[in-house]
């Protein structure tokens, strides 16, 4: 089975009947179930059930090491997760994404994470379970697709971040996202759970995180991948703007705010901890080769001391625009 089967690409999938699509992703599914994983840490389905809780309490000292220790946290909307395997698709501004989850979910779940990273970040994480990826690496990118699809038809959830990469930017709700997340889901026939979290600064500590569930995306055979994107992309929007405004500091409609500031300053410092490459991870930007994405100003807009945002290109047409619209 392992040697005569192929793998199909997407546009493959597409050119296919509904029968022998059927067909397809039941073969499928042998292949992936009788492949061994090789991108996922030894005992993680295993012993990552049996440690939720103190994976849980790890995550909490986490969280509060980079955060204030008396931090508010919220979080919601977590009567809208199904029972079984899920992807929960979260939104990525910075570190604590990896750990503020934890001990909101009663069930374990599975983390899709950079190989890369400081490894003392990755130990604080390994109780969980980690699908271990290399960025610009097609290979281990497949092997690591193929090793979550495995683990959601064995029953296993999974955490996953479809920007790749942290949004720093100050006028995103989200970045460019890849439709892999979704491809996944519908291979291993398992619904989405879209994630945002928001987090409220006090000079650079963070002293609420308030984090939202929303309800589950189911993807058939039947879909349009890119429109079941589209109602991804809607969701988190809608669910980040929510947040933004219900904690009343700013809006949108203006990029230069302290808060903003704050929050950049502070995932400097955690990029530096992170030993993240941020080059790299801006290369990995979907969609970077547009000209809009090239520009530090999308991801790390310069300031002065008192908070003020400097003049950029874009910055200027931001300002333009709000000022052409403020009075209509």
């Amino acid at each position: 089975m392992h040697a005569n089967f192929k793998l199909l690409s997407l546009k493959e999938e597409i050119k296919l009947s509904k029968k022998e699509l059927e067909s397809y992703y039941d073969k499928f599914r042998t292949f992936v179930l009788n492949r061994k994983l090789t991108n996922t840490t030894v005992g993680a389905t295993f012993w990552g059930p049996k440690l939720k809780k103190i994976t849980a309490k790890i995550a909490i000292a986490v969280t509060h090491l980079f955060s204030c220790k008396n931090v508010e946290w919220v979080f919601d909307g977590t009567e809208h997760i199904p029972e079984g395997a899920v992807i929960f698709a979260h939104i990525h501004q910075g570190i604590l994404d990896n750990f503020v989850w934890i001990p909101e979910l009663n069930k374990h779940c599975l983390l899709l994470h950079g190989a890369e990273v400081n490894k003392l970040l990755l130990l604080c994480q390994l109780n969980t379970g980690l699908i271990l990826v290399k960025k610009e690496d097609r290979k281990n990118n497949l092997n690591a697709k193929l090793d979550m699809i495995r683990l959601l038809l064995e029953g296993h959830s999974i955490t996953y971040f479809p920007e790749g990469t942290w949004n720093l930017s100050p006028n995103k709700l989200y970045l460019p996202l890849r439709f892999g997340f979704l491809d996944i889901a519908r291979k291993a026939n398992v619904p989405v759970v879209p994630v945002v979290h928001e987090y409220t600064y006090s000079q650079q500590t963070i002293t609420k995180i308030h984090s939202r569930y929303g309800k589950p995306i189911y993807i058939t055979l039947e879909d349009n991948i890119d429109e079941k994107l589209n109602e991804y992309q809607e969701t988190i929007a809608t669910m980040s703007f929510e947040l933004i405004e219900e904690k009343g500091l700013f809006h949108r409609e203006s990029i230069s705010n302290h808060d903003y500031i704050n929050f950049l300053k502070n995932s400097y410092k955690n990029l530096k901890l992170g030993k993240l490459d941020w080059e790299k991870e801006r290369r990995n930007i979907h969609g970077a080769n547009d000209a809009f994405y090239l520009f530090n100003h999308i991801n790390d807009v310069p300031f002065n001391d008192n908070g003020k945002l400097l003049d950029t290109e874009e910055s200027i047409r931001l300002e333009r625009l709000f000022n052409m619209n403020r009075y209509k």
